[in-house]
């Protein structure tokens, strides 16, 4: 397993699937993200037959650093793989996880990934796919994700596949926010009990 601090938030993840090493952590005020790029590997091709390929994504676990605090939606984005169908083919990903809030019981999430046309003729369509999918949770200590994966799959017609290349990827993004030290919660009472004493003298004067 492999530790990494993205700034707020520490990711441990395997690195032993295709997806291997992150690509990219960044932020934009408050929300952060971090990445793994699509390998070439992730992509299916069949000239008729059903055809799958199991790519096995990273099981990993986020947990706030110091001073920082966590909360979701936690979003997991998908993007993009081209596809292509000749013939009447067809192709579909579908996407699974397992998943623990808080060391809770692991809940099963996932469900199809959309696919959109970009090009569309009598005998052939293209396009690619890319999804988003939020997890309606509020403040956490510890997420953990294992057992992920995405199921690419191609059948009928004449030809048909999905491929992927350098930009596409599996993004992780979550809020982070700094949490107070004891000292600032100690100045701000302090300051709240200075000026109310202030206002009771004025009014006894």
């Amino acid at each position: 397993m492999v530790v990494q601090n993205i700034g707020p938030a520490t990711v441990t993840y395997d690195e032993t699937t295709t997806l291997a090493s992150l690509s990219s952590w960044s932020s934009s005020g408050s929300n952060y993200s971090f990445a793994w790029t699509i390998p070439d590997t992730a992509a299916v091709v069949s000239f008729g037959t059903l055809a799958t390929t199991l790519v096995n994504l990273p099981s990993f676990t986020l947990t706030p650093n110091i001073g920082w605090a966590l909360s979701g939606g936690v979003t997991a984005s998908l993007g993009n793989l081209s596809f292509t169908e000749v013939g009447g083919a067809g192709t579909s990903i579908a996407a699974a996880a397992s998943i623990s809030v808080n060391g809770g019981p692991a809940m099963t999430a996932g469900g199809m990934v959309a696919a959109t046309p970009t090009v569309v003729t009598s005998g052939a369509v293209l396009g690619y796919f890319g999804d988003s999918m939020t997890l309606p949770i509020g403040a956490f200590s510890s997420l953990a994700v294992s057992s992920a994966s995405l199921t690419l799959s191609a059948n009928g017609g004449s030809f048909s596949s999905i491929t992927s290349n350098p930009q596409n990827k599996l993004e992780i993004s979550f809020t982070a926010m700094p949490v107070p030290e004891p000292e600032t919660y100690v100045m701000l009472l302090s300051g709240i009990a200075v000026i109310g004493w202030v206002a009771k003298r004025r009014r006894v004067i």
